[in-house]
Formats: C-alpha cells, sequence, structure tokens
C-alpha cells in the first residue's frame, strides 16, 4: 500500500459555494494534488502537503492532516472496509493509516495451513491484495496479536509489513 497525506480541510459554515472554488484555483497553481474527496484533499509528499497548508492559511481553512495508505486497484475490499477507510471520487481507495495492518504469510509456511488459517482470518479482513505472488492480508490494527495466534494455531508465521 503507497502512503499518502490527507488533508480534512474544516471549511467555515455559511460560505457561498463560490469560496470553495476559490479554494481549488489557488491549489491548482501550487500544489500537486494526487485525489481529493468532499472536503479531503490528498497529496503524495510532505513538499505537497506542506504547499497545500499555506493555500489553507491563506484562506483562515483550519486543516487536520491524516495518514493515509492507497490500496492498489485490483484490492478486495469486505464489508468492514468503509469502517475504516473510504473510496474517494476518483475511485481510489484509502485506508486510515493508524487503524490498520498489513500482513502475509511467510514464504516457508505450509500452503495448506495457509489456507486454512486464511479461513479463520476472513472474518475479521477490511482487503487483500496480491504483492509479489502472495496474499497482502489488512486487518484492525488491535487485531495483530490475534492475527499472530491464529497464525501459531495453524503452524504458520506471519510477517508484518510496513
Amino acid at each position: 500500500m503507497e502512503p499518502k497525506i490527507g488533508l480534512m480541510m474544516d471549511l467555515p459554515e455559511g460560505k457561498i459555494p463560490g469560496f470553495y472554488a476559490q479554494i481549488v484555483k489557488a491549489l491548482a497553481g501550487k500544489v500537486e494534488l494526487f485525489d481529493r474527496d468532499k472536503e479531503m484533499l490528498i497529496v503524495s509528499n510532505e513538499e505537497q502537503q506542506l504547499a497545500a497548508l499555506d493555500v489553507m492559511s491563506h484562506f483562515n481553512i483550519e486543516t487536520n492532516l491524516m495518514q493515509l495508505r492507497l490500496l492498489p486497484d485490483d484490492a478486495e475490499l469486505t464489508d468492514l472496509f468503509s469502517d475504516y477507510g473510504f473510496t474517494s471520487r476518483a475511485e481510489h481507495n484509502y485506508l486510515y493509516d493508524k487503524l490498520v495492518v498489513q500482513f502475509r504469510f511467510t514464504a516457508d509456511s505450509p500452503q495448506a495451513e495457509v489456507d486454512q488459517a486464511a479461513l479463520q482470518i476472513e472474518e475479521h479482513l477490511l482487503a487483500q491484495y496480491q504483492a509479489q505472488d502472495r496474499t497482502v492480508y489488512i486487518v484492525d490494527r488491535q487485531l495483530e496479536e490475534l492475527m499472530q495466534g491464529i497464525a501459531k494455531a495453524y503452524r504458520c508465521r506471519i510477517e508484518m509489513l510496513p
């Protein structure tokens, strides 16, 4: 999953719709937006974050920063996904970094046991995707110890990914 930075704008109540358009126009000349969704701007790095914050400061807009993870386009999402992330207007899927962990089974884990463990993990799964011919699983950060326990019960090992 690719790291991204979300800037949630706290737009003042009662401002005319043209106010938002002014902000977007000001951003266009200074910031390379990767994506946006409603009142959230999404940028790819700290340099773009600082440029966006400069524009927000000019318009006196309070902004909250969020670390996001962009899922690959082919990621499979579960029904739990929407509690931990969102789909942008450009149809990119993001997870809130502080809420999730990602892991995969180690290459030396027996495939038959991995298949059984994966069935147990399925009920907690937020999303999964393929990377380097292996499945990467994403779950609630608070379930990391449980995932380790499931893997151990099936004589497998997992490796947590950054």
